[in-house]
């Protein structure tokens, strides 16, 4: 898969077939959706398929002093997730304010018809782009017959009788939903950040912890702790993922998450992980002593251990 940064970059190409989005969080529908544009770039006998996508994301830009972005996917996160389909490229195109004025008819003609030399389109039932988003799916079918291009619109993916969406996603990692987070995104939810120093209290409680730091705007599910993954290196480990704000040993702390990674007493310190979140385990809780919450941790590592071979 080729990735491109910036429409000045890329080729024309009259036989082009052609996606555009945020794709933030690659869930199951915006599989499905690179699923059509591929299986149509076979039907047409088209040469390439190309994603069209933006960064930073336009919300971390379009909203007001960049608060209440809550990304589930990084653009490193979002182009690892591409790899694995058929695309044949990605289009990254530097979002900015200026860039969002951009008239959704100056964006059609500009990148889509003579920047890639676009022949199909496949979009999702709700996207929209331009300014305003005032780009649909209606004005698109009006533009897109005046340049001879085939527009395929993509009906949304239902999951038991919910159809999907980052949004919903979203709201069900902050409810502490990770089963349906899951289900919808078709993997586990991912954090990947740098591995930084902390207090040490873990290992003074015999559970040293791997504390994450990860980039601005990223979702960090809700309080609680979790049965999940982390990836070291490349290798899987078995791993409690605690998050949240510690309230027995601190009054009034910042989020953490931190990972106890099982069989594991390696120094990571500065190395880039990812934690991969399987299963809710409890929420948080203030104990009322350290000895407590000792006690309960190791009740959370067997959880961890049972739940990883059932």
């Amino acid at each position: 898969m080729k990735v491109t940064w910036g429409i000045e970059n890329t080729t024309y190409n009259a036989k082009t077939i052609t996606t555009l989005g945020s794709y933030d969080g690659m869930h199951c529908g915006h599989v499905e959706i690179l699923k059509r544009l591929t299986g149509k770039k076979v039907e047409l006998g088209l040469d390439r398929s190309i994603v069209v996508t933006f960064d930073p994301h336009p919300q971390e830009v379009l909203h007001k002093n960049n608060t209440g972005v809550d990304l589930l996917t990084t653009i490193d996160e979002r182009l690892a997730l591409f790899k694995k389909t058929n695309v044949d490229e990605v289009l990254i195109i530097k979002f900015s304010l200026e860039f969002a004025k951009t008239p959704y008819t100056d964006f059609f003609n500009t990148i889509i018809v003579n920047g890639l030399g676009t022949k199909a389109m496949v979009v999702g039932y709700d996207h929209a782009f331009g300014k305003n988003r005032e780009g649909d799916i209606e004005h698109l079918k009006l533009l897109a017959p005046q340049t001879g291009i085939v527009i395929e619109e993509v009906s949304p993916l239902i999951v038991d009788g919910v159809s999907i969406s980052s949004t919903k996603i979203r709201r069900a990692l902050i409810d502490g939903d990770l089963m349906t987070a899951n289900k919808f995104l078709g993997r586990p939810y991912e954090l990947t950040g740098i591995v930084e120093g902390g207090d040490k209290l873990g290992r003074t409680l015999g559970y040293p912890t791997a504390n994450l730091k990860v980039p601005e705007h990223k979702l960090i599910p809700s309080d609680g702790v979790y049965a999940g993954i982390a990836i070291v290196k490349g290798k899987p480990h078995a791993s409690a993922i605690s998050i949240g704000t510690r309230p027995t040993v601190i009054e009034s702390g910042a989020r953490k998450i931190e990972a106890y990674i099982l069989d594991f007493d390696k120094d990571i310190y500065q190395e880039n992980i990812t934690l991969k979140f399987l299963s809710y385990i409890r929420p948080q809780i203030k104990f009322n002593s350290e000895d407590e919450l000792k006690k309960q941790m190791a009740v959370d590592v067997l959880k961890l251990r049972e739940s990883l071979t059932d």
